[in-house]
């Protein structure tokens, strides 16, 4: 048999809005849910593109208990990451991530509201 390579950066995109046959603006977050596998297949990092064409702030209600810790400026997650649009935030998993299903909201000044995932989008584990 052979082995499956874990990449070590698990890579989100927040693509441009598009038009849904509502003529509502939407931005669907790619992968909708981040599988990061577990133990020796967990993923290392996560990184969130943002291609909205404006700012995009990311927020992580429960931060603390999926990543290592927040990117610097930020001094914890209570607050939202600001993503300038072809910004990038990358955050580091913890190697012992407890196996659960985690939400995160993403809002986009592009359209003036959060993106949609799986409603919100998710980061699972395993």
């Amino acid at each position: 048999m052979g082995s499956v390579l874990v990449p070590s950066r698990m890579p989100a995109d927040l693509p441009r809005p598009i038009t849904d046959p509502t003529g509502r603006k939407r931005v669907y977050v790619n992968p909708a849910v981040i599988h990061v596998g577990s133990g020796s297949k967990l993923l290392r990092k996560i990184q969130f593109t943002n291609h909205t064409g404006d700012k995009a702030r990311f927020w992580f209600p429960n931060g603390a208990s999926i990543f290592v810790g927040p990117p610097p400026p930020y001094k914890d997650f209570s607050n939202p990451f600001v993503v300038d649009n072809d910004g990038k935030l990358e955050l580091d998993v913890l190697p012992d991530l407890e196996p659960c299903d985690y939400t995160y909201h993403v809002y986009c000044d592009a359209i003036g509201g959060e993106a949609d995932g799986n409603s919100p989008p998710g980061i699972s584990c395993p």
